[in-house]
This record gives C-alpha cells, sequence and structure tokens, in this order.
C-alpha cells in the first residue's frame, strides 16, 4: 500500500478540520418599538434609538456594524391593530405622536405600526425584519388594579408625576368577548388579558390579525412568544376552566372540573392540545406565506410562570415543523401577588434539568432531525453572569443567539 506523504495528510487534516469547524452563528436583535418610544425618565442615561426615521437608520446601520443580520420587531400593542385598543394611559401614544408628526405629507405617512421605514431600512442593508407579537399581553380593564388591592403606579414624566390607576390598555375584542379569557373554576373571575385557545375565534383573531401584516408589509418573517406582562393569578392551576375545556374533559374522562375531583395532568394536557391547534394554525397563515415561524416559550413541558401548568407540546412542533427557529425560557413579568404552585420556573430552576442537558439531550437533536433552528437568548438567564451566557451562547447545538440591547 502506498503511503500517504506528509504535505497530502496535512491537506487532508486541513479540509476536515474545516468542515468540521462550527458555522459562524447567526447573531439576532429585539427591538421593542414601544419600550423606545417611551419616555422612561427612571432610567439614568436612557436614549431613543428609533423614535424618528434618522435615528432607525441609524441604529440599524449600527446594528450591522455589530454583526446582528436579523431583527425582531416588537409591535406596538403587541401588535394589536389600533381600532382594537382601549387606551387607559397616554405613556406611549404620547412619544409615538413625535414620530407620526415626522412621517406626515411622505409616503411613510403615519402608520400606528410603522414597519415601511423599517423594513426599506433593513432591507437596504442586507438585514432580515420579522414581526414580533404577543398574543398573551393583550391587557386588562377599567379596575383591574383596584380588583387585586393595588396602589397607584407613579410615572415620572419631565412635566410632572403621573398616578396610573390602571393598566394602560385592553383588547376591544376581550371587552366584547370577556369569555375569551382565560376563567377560573368558579366561571367569574377571569385572567384578563390571557386568551384560551380552545375558543376557535380567539385563535383566528391572531391569525387574521398576523395574516393582514403579512399582506400589508413585506416582512421576513413572525416572531411569536408567549410573553406576557399579565396579572398574576393567586396560584398556577387557578384559570383555565372555560366551557370548551369543561365539555371536553367531560367527554373524554366523565367528570365535571367544576364541581369535581380530577386530574391535574390531564387537564393540563388538554389545554396544551388547545395550544398546539393555535400553533398549527398561526404556521399555516406564516409559514403558507412562505416565510419562518420563529417560536420563543418556556423551556420544559410546562408554561410556567406567570401562566400557568398549561403542558407544552414543543415535541409536536417541532417534530412536525409547525416552526422554523424556536428558543426556550421566554417569560415576562406579572402585577400583583406572584402567587404559588409553578412546576417549572426558570428562575429558580425548577421543575428543569439544567439547561445544557435538555439542549444536547432533547431540543438539538430534535431540532436538527427536523430542520428547526435552534436559538439561545442570554438575558433570559438573569441570575447567571456573562462568562456562563457566553459559554452557553457557544454551545455547537445552537444555531443562533438572541439579544436584547439594554435602554443605556
Amino acid at each position: 500500500m502506498k503511503r500517504l506523504r506528509l504535505p497530502g495528510l496535512l491537506l487532508l487534516l486541513a479540509i476536515v478540520a474545516s468542515d468540521a469547524r462550527p458555522a459562524q452563528k447567526l447573531r439576532i436583535t429585539m427591538i421593542s418599538f414601544g419600550d423606545d418610544l417611551e419616555n422612561k425618565t427612571w432610567i439614568k442615561d436612557y436614549k431613543q434609538n428609533y423614535h424618528t426615521k434618522a435615528k432607525i437608520e441609524e441604529s440599524f446601520r449600527r446594528l450591522k456594524d455589530e454583526g446582528f443580520s436579523v431583527i425582531y420587531w416588537r409591535m406596538l400593542w403587541e401588535g394589536l391593530p389600533i381600532d382594537e385598543i382601549e387606551f387607559y394611559s397616554h405613556r406611549v401614544q404620547m412619544e409615538a405622536a413625535q414620530l407620526r408628526k415626522e412621517l406626515e405629507n411622505t409616503p411613510y405617512a403615519w402608520d400606528p405600526h410603522e414597519l415601511r421605514w423599517p423594513i426599506e431600512v433593513a432591507h437596504r442593508l442586507g438585514l432580515k425584519l420579522y414581526a414580533w407579537i404577543v398574543p398573551y399581553n393583550m391587557g386588562a380593564p377599567p379596575g383591574a388594579s383596584k380588583e387585586l388591592g393595588l396602589p397607584p403606579n407613579p410615572i415620572r414624566f419631565p412635566y410632572g408625576t403621573v398616578s396610573d390607576t390602571e393598566f394602560g390598555y385592553y383588547a376591544s375584542f376581550l371587552r366584547k368577548h370577556p369569555e375569551y379569557q382565560l376563567v377560573d373554576r368558579t366561571g367569574k373571575r377571569y385572567h384578563y388579558g390571557v386568551l384560551e385557545w380552545a375558543y376557535p375565534e380567539a385563535r383566528r383573531y391572531w391569525t387574521d390579525i398576523v395574516s393582514a401584516l403579512m399582506a400589508k408589509y413585506d416582512l421576513d418573517g413572525i416572531y411569536m412568544d408567549t410573553r406576557t406582562e399579565c396579572m398574576a393569578p393567586d396560584f398556577a392551576d387557578q384559570f383555565g376552566f372555560n366551557e370548551p375545556v369543561v365539555a371536553e374533559y367531560k367527554r373524554r374522562y366523565g367528570v365535571d372540573i367544576r364541581e369535581e375531583d380530577f386530574d391535574l395532568e390531564k387537564w393540563r394536557t388538554l389545554r396544551g392540545e388547545y395550544f398546539t391547534r393555535f400553533v398549527r394554525e398561526m404556521s399555516a397563515a406564516v409559514r403558507g406565506r412562505g416565510r419562518p415561524l420563529s417560536l420563543g416559550t418556556n423551556r420544559g413541558d410546562y408554561i410556567g410562570f406567570p401562566l400557568g401548568n398549561m403542558k407544552l407540546e414543543w415535541r409536536t412542533w417541532i417534530q412536525e415543523r409547525l416552526v422554523d427557529e424556536f428558543h426556550g425560557d421566554e417569560r415576562g413579568w406579572a402585577w400583583g401577588r406572584h402567587g404559588y404552585g409553578y412546576l417549572s420556573d426558570v428562575e429558580n430552576g425548577r421543575g428543569l434539568e439544567p439547561i445544557e442537558t435538555m439542549v444536547r439531550e432533547k431540543y438539538a437533536p430534535l431540532c436538527r432531525g427536523s430542520g428547526v433552528k435552534l436559538y439561545f437568548k442570554p438575558s433570559l438567564y438573569r441570575n447567571m453572569d456573562d462568562a456562563w451566557k457566553k459559554r452557553l451562547a457557544a454551545l455547537p447545538e445552537f444555531d443562533g443567539v438572541i439579544e436584547r440591547p439594554s435602554f443605556r
């Protein structure tokens, strides 16, 4: 057998090493348009970056120079159309008026969501822009704060302090149809702003919104998450006893969950099936137009704090390629008493294996087999130091990193 000469061997090793080298990770930035517009006088050295046409272009150029290639642009009012909102606070509306005035009598005449200019700038720079929607955050009606016994919330403005006594907005869809919100076992108390996906009308409401956005704008995709800023339940399994859920549980198991003892896991699983229906229908609305759907939710089998213990069928979403991109541990915050009884909580690791274990042994193999991209979002891990975040971000199982810049 003829021996391979040393130069040839070195060349072969170089080729193998080159092929084995991990691909460059995608860098995604999250921009909350409403948070940027809001006058955050309580934050030291706060600077707006997207409040004018010129600042949007300047900021996008800086993002490109820093190596970002995708923007998740959080829609005002989570993507809800402006005529679907009842406003109880002028915090964001006041600042938005500045951009509205600048765009008058231009080809970009005011659009409450203001996507045309950001999309044009992003595409000109070779960046992609996804619309970021948050269906679990549809506000609360007047009186909700008082119902929980919360004091007025002082908001400081340059001209003085405003004492907010209400949540800033509420979707008129829920004013007309409060029954579509999660309800407790008595059938009387609602989890304000949080939809029960057992109702086809609730699912259709959001898929229609997304279909309209995609028809109107040249978007590169949709990012949907289960983040919320809702009223906190008194306990994790307080809500989710809506009529369709009650009827289906009784049909399957012969038990009335409002009146009798029942199997909590079967109920949690049933509610999770309805959420999967929503994901499936959203996937059809987005992927049916040839655009990717990116989903962020909790890691593990339960949706977690502050939404409850609904089961997550993440294996189904990935195996059936209902989503194109996925990341875990997405969460929000809750106002009022934080309650108890959550089976999953990323803040203290409750109910979760270490993220490295879950990514390597569970998520990554499924994602690789289905062609779903798996992302990591360092800012979700507030209790971990920068060295830990950098080490996790470098794991070869992750295809990209989602970064949320600070307001400073």
